[in-house]
């Protein structure tokens, strides 16, 4: 897997820079070459709104895409809050009253999604707070009980142990996930499917419970799939939803075949006057090969080639760390917004552009990708060092140390005691240095960084110490500018639940 070094802080040369690259020359000018300017310029001022598809809608489109008339614009609309909150739904639930209004609205939403084209696809939206969280499926239950007859009520459930079962099977490849991941997915998707199934049966136009199905029968029975999908398309023929189930279930992958991709990419393109939302979908079968390349940077021309036919998140990401491989940082940048227009919460995506932006001071901007990144994740030991490093740059070494601490397990633990002993470098703080690092090469040993670390502690306090570190440093590897902090953005893991 390729590889990007950033080094953080210069501790061998008693710099204070943050961001500095060992190898300065590969870093692009702080300021986009003229052809990115005008859209980083209003890519950062997009980012500065709060509102997920307010924000989505004000950012600029890629230059030279060419997607469908209103695809952008419609797939930002799947960004918009769900239409009542859990809390909404749980506070309806305590009386007769409330229950009648519950299913007034949803029964509206319903309505309005074949109805109205500013409201498509927003019933799917309104069964997402149905996630995998006990407190969901509490409330699940409850309206469930209030009012057994419902088809909402019973896609509620649905959607809260289908969204269980997925969890649960993780999403990692079959190969690599173990059999009680799969016998608990079963055990899950054995409450789901009897819900799913009711919930059609009294309202058949309720395409979330068929596309729902349909998943379901994708991994686990071929028949269940092939009679979901075919409601699914009788019913709701323009859905987005539906569409995209019929594109993953024609994928190789799940057991298709390239021409079946295709096909379900030109079914969806036929519909888009109906449903502009269908034109995010129009590059998945161009897009699906060099998706599914080891090296990025390999086949980044085609993977922008495709992701030119519709706003796909996966590929403008795929995209980006194509760029970002073959060191064309500021395309690699402007690939990875794109990407973040349509899926602001994905934690990897922001710890990517991070990695992009940070090293040349784009401090503030790679500081709000991290925040984000760490709600989703809190305890990413990879994101606890960058933003680390950030903070270093924005407030002071001291300020950066809780996030060292924290993230001193598994595989980034050496370089979170690094960094964490380095943060009583500058300023010299003589005592913690001396302690911390003496418990640095104790644990890592055979690390020239450590000793290095270990050498400037003593610098000015034991000389011969000093001198005898750095001897040990040099021995272990040759001097470099300072410890390295190794940036790695793995592929992401084939996910079958999730959507686009």
């Amino acid at each position: 897997m390729p590889r990007i070094r950033i080094a953080i802080a210069g501790i061998a040369l008693g710099s204070a820079a943050l961001f500095q690259s060992a190898h300065a020359q590969r870093l692009p000018s702080r300021e986009p070459p003229a052809e990115w300017a005008e859209y980083i310029a209003q890519a950062k001022a997009a980012d500065a709104i709060r509102d997920d598809e307010a924000r989505c809608k004000a950012y600029p489109d890629l230059p030279g895409n060419q997607w469908r008339p209103g695809a952008a614009q419609g797939r930002c609309a799947l960004l918009r809050q769900p239409a009542l909150t859990l809390d909404q739904i749980d506070a309806l639930l305590a009386n007769r009253k409330g229950v009648a209004q519950l299913e007034h609205d949803f029964a509206t939403l319903l309505d309005a999604h074949y109805r109205d084209r500013s409201q498509r696809e927003q019933i799917f939206i309104a069964f997402s707070v149905f996630d995998a969280s006990p407190r969901a499926g509490e409330v699940a239950q409850r309206w469930l009980k209030a009012a057994p007859q419902s088809a909402f009520a019973n896609a509620a459930a649905g959607m809260h142990y289908g969204t269980s079962g997925w969890k649960a099977r993780g999403t990692r490849y079959a190969s690599k996930t173990s059999e009680d991941q799969f016998k608990e997915m079963s055990r899950y998707f054995a409450q789901a499917v009897p819900a799913y199934l009711r919930a059609m049966e009294l309202e058949p136009r309720l395409s979330v419970a068929c596309a729902k199905l349909t998943a379901i029968g994708r991994q686990s029975d071929a028949a269940m799939q092939a009679y979901a999908s075919s409601r699914c398309r009788e019913v709701d023929p323009d859905s987005y939803y539906v569409a995209w189930e019929q594109i993953v279930s024609a994928q190789p992958k799940w057991g298709g075949s390239d021409d079946a991709l295709r096909g379900a990419v030109a079914y969806a393109a036929a519909r888009t006057e109906r449903n502009p939302i269908l034109g995010a979908l129009l590059a998945e079968a161009a897009g699906y090969r060099p998706g599914m390349a080891e090296n990025e940077g390999e086949v980044v021309e085609e993977l922008v080639e495709a992701a030119r036919l519709g706003p796909s998140v996966s590929l403008l990401a795929d995209a980006g760390r194509g760029y970002w491989v073959n060191d064309d940082w500021w395309r690699g940048i402007a690939y990875y917004s794109q990407a973040l227009r349509f899926r602001p919460d994905d934690a990897w995506y922001r710890y990517a552009r991070a990695a992009l932006t940070a090293p040349f001071y784009h401090l503030q901007w790679a500081h709000s990708d991290m925040v984000v990144a760490l709600k989703q994740e809190p305890g990413n030991a990879r994101y606890l060092v960058m933003m680390g490093g950030i903070i270093e740059g924005l407030e002071s070494p001291a300020a950066a140390r809780p996030y060292y601490q924290r993230a001193m397990t598994g595989e980034y633990r050496m370089q979170a005691l690094e960094r964490y002993c380095s943060t009583f470098l500058f300023p010299d703080v003589a005592a913690e240095a001396d302690a911390c690092t003496r418990e640095l090469v104790e644990a890592l040993p055979a690390s020239a960084s450590a000793w290095r670390l270990r050498s400037r502690a003593l610098v000015g306090h034991d000389i011969e110490g000093a001198a005898a570190a750095a001897k040990r440093a040099e021995a272990l590897d040759p001097p470099r500018p300072g410890p390295m902090i190794e940036i790695v953005q793995p592929r992401r893991p084939a996910n079958g639940a999730s959507g686009k």
